[in-house]
């Protein structure tokens, strides 16, 4: 299965539609919509069906969303997030599990890395934008941003589904 960019891009844009601001005019929305795809990819499934996290798609669009967030709410700079990113993406080609949640981990896919890259632009053109007094670290340490991965940073994600397609 390949990654399908015009249906990522739907579902970033309806996730962030459907998701609240929590009062962060700038990055919340997009933090709410991060929190609602990881929330959905890790439904554990029900019985004979395919797990969320399998899906491309949406692993793109959650990687995307996460490096955003992360990015505009200078938690982190882009050129780290683009790092971790190709790091957790060779992790993979090189037969490394490391879910983060206790769903099977989605294959690798230099697409799905790439959403993540697209994410830290766009991110950061949100944090020069709307937040520009974030400072975000020069590097912060890596066991610090994958942890955020296996939570929702105190945001619960919503019983949000995305589209299909």
């Amino acid at each position: 299965m390949s990654v399908n960019n015009s249906r990522v891009r739907t579902i970033i844009n309806d996730a962030i539609s459907h998701a609240a601001d929590n009062g962060d005019k700038c990055c919340g929305s997009i933090q709410q919509a991060w929190a609602n795809l990881k929330m959905w990819r890790d439904q554990p499934p029900a019985p004979g069906a395919t797990p969320n996290s399998l899906d491309l798609d949406v692993a793109a669009a959650e990687n995307y969303m996460f490096a955003r967030a992360c990015v505009c709410q200078g938690f982190v700079n882009r050129l780290q997030m683009n790092t971790i990113a190709l790091a957790y993406y060779a992790t993979k080609l090189a037969g490394k599990k490391m879910p983060t949640s206790g769903n099977p981990q989605s294959e690798h896919d230099a697409a799905v890395a790439g959403w993540g890259g697209i994410g830290s632009q766009e991110g950061e053109a949100d944090r020069t934008r709307c937040n520009p007094n974030a400072n975000p670290p020069l590097w912060r340490p890596v066991d610090e941003i994958l942890g955020q991965r296996t939570g929702y940073l105190g945001r619960p994600g919503s019983r949000y589904t995305p589209p299909s397609g």
